[in-house]
């Protein structure tokens, strides 16, 4: 036995594992390190027709995932439709986030940049930067609904390019840079924006599901992405993940380094058939809702509205039944404790490095505060 009175680092880890595992027998050094989980964040995305308030739901899941270690809080930007139609711009409940919360990152997910001129997406959140202390982080969008751009029709069919180059011109104003404009009298200016921010650089994630090129962007210009499992499933992402990562270490960035953040609908109950039955009613109506949203996008193959929602009338409730499953059996944090667990560290193994746990899909406020409250001791044990 050493003559120090004071542990080394191995023989300290080595009885903290065996003091966690309950054992006094030293661990096997041939064992393969526990499975790792991902991060984990809140994302809402609520619509209007229920009876619950969002605001009371979105305040009072804030205050408890800011005190029990979750990383951040995610709020979207839609507008001018029930389903998500509580937030329509994520800065001004950015800023009333920052009043009651002290550790949690308040997140954009997603601003949709083509819609905004950009020196007012940098001023407002400047201010929230400044308000919570330099916890801002932005996801952005090129934005997917028509009728969303009646505040921009100009920005509709180039959006993607809109995209790039306001975004490119929010990090130069962040930067501390100037960008020119001309005013109603036509003179030019080298525009300032303020408040300048308390971070010196603006975290970015870029907003991505399905396209492989978008993943293939992200990563060749150093961006985080954000994305969820629409349209396609984990083997799907894994693939996107690994094209992200291929991308980072082709223009020579770290490949690790860039953060995968996926949304998942998160429920967790006392046992499994109890998590399913409870957030059936009201997933399948949420679902209902998104479905009905991209059947009456304008990016429809069908141009004949009419005729698509006749259609998924006719189908609704078997598509809709499909999708549940799909969503509870692979692409969702819904089941018990160990169900949860067992799905996270499926996530991070290919890739996932957080997860922004979707709660506000028609559950009671009761109901999502004790989901995360069985879901909380995962991130105790994630930092063991």
């Amino acid at each position: 036995m050493s003559d120090s009175p004071f542990l080394d680092a191995g023989r300290l880890a080595s009885l903290k594992a065996r003091l966690r595992s309950g054992s006094g027998a030293e661990p096997d050094a041939d064992a393969p390190p526990p499975p790792s989980l991902p991060d984990l964040g809140v994302i809402f995305f609520s619509g209007l027709s229920g009876d619950s308030d969002p605001y009371d739901l979105l305040l009072e899941v804030s205050r408890y995932v800011d005190g029990a270690g979750f990383g951040a809080i995610w709020t979207p930007e839609r507008h001018f439709t029930d389903a998500g139609g509580a937030y329509p711009n994520p800065a001004v409940l950015g800023a009333a986030l920052a009043m009651i919360t002290e550790n949690v990152r308040i997140r954009a997910g997603s601003i949709n940049l083509p819609l905004h001129n950009v020196l007012r997406a940098a001023e407002e959140w400047a201010l929230v930067d400044n308000l919570s202390g330099g916890r801002v982080d932005l996801a952005v969008a090129p934005g997917w609904h028509a009728r969303d751009f009646v505040l921009n029709p100009d920005a509709f069919e180039d959006r993607a390019q809109v995209l790039n180059r306001s975004r490119e011109q929010l990090q130069d104003l962040w930067r501390g840079n100037t960008v020119p404009r001309t005013d109603a009298l036509g003179e030019s200016h080298d525009i300032l924006t303020f408040p300048r921010p308390v971070q010196p650089e603006l975290p970015v994630w870029l907003t991505s599901s399905k396209s492989e090129d978008a993943w293939r962007f992200a990563g060749e210009n150093g961006f985080n992405v954000l994305s969820a499992l629409i349209n396609f499933g984990p083997p799907e992402l894994k693939k996107r993940i690994d094209i992200y990562r291929e991308a980072r270490a082709r223009v020579g960035l770290d490949p690790d380094a860039g953060v995968v953040s996926l949304m998942l609908h998160t429920y967790v109950g006392a046992d499994m058939d109890e998590a399913v039955e409870t957030v059936r009613p009201a997933m399948t109506e949420y679902l209902s809702s998104f479905v009905t949203q991209h059947a009456t996008s304008g990016q429809s193959e069908s141009r004949d509205k009419s005729e698509t929602l006749r259609s998924l009338d006719r189908d609704r409730q078997e598509f809709l039944e499909m999708v549940f499953q799909r969503y509870v059996t692979s692409s969702s944090l819904i089941g018990d404790v160990k169900q949860a667990r067992a799905t996270l560290e499926g996530f991070h193994e290919m890739g996932v490095d957080e997860v922004a746990c979707l709660v506000d899909f028609g559950l009671s406020k009761d109901e999502v505060l004790a989901s995360l409250a069985r879901l909380s001791p995962l991130l105790r044990e994630k930092g063991a």
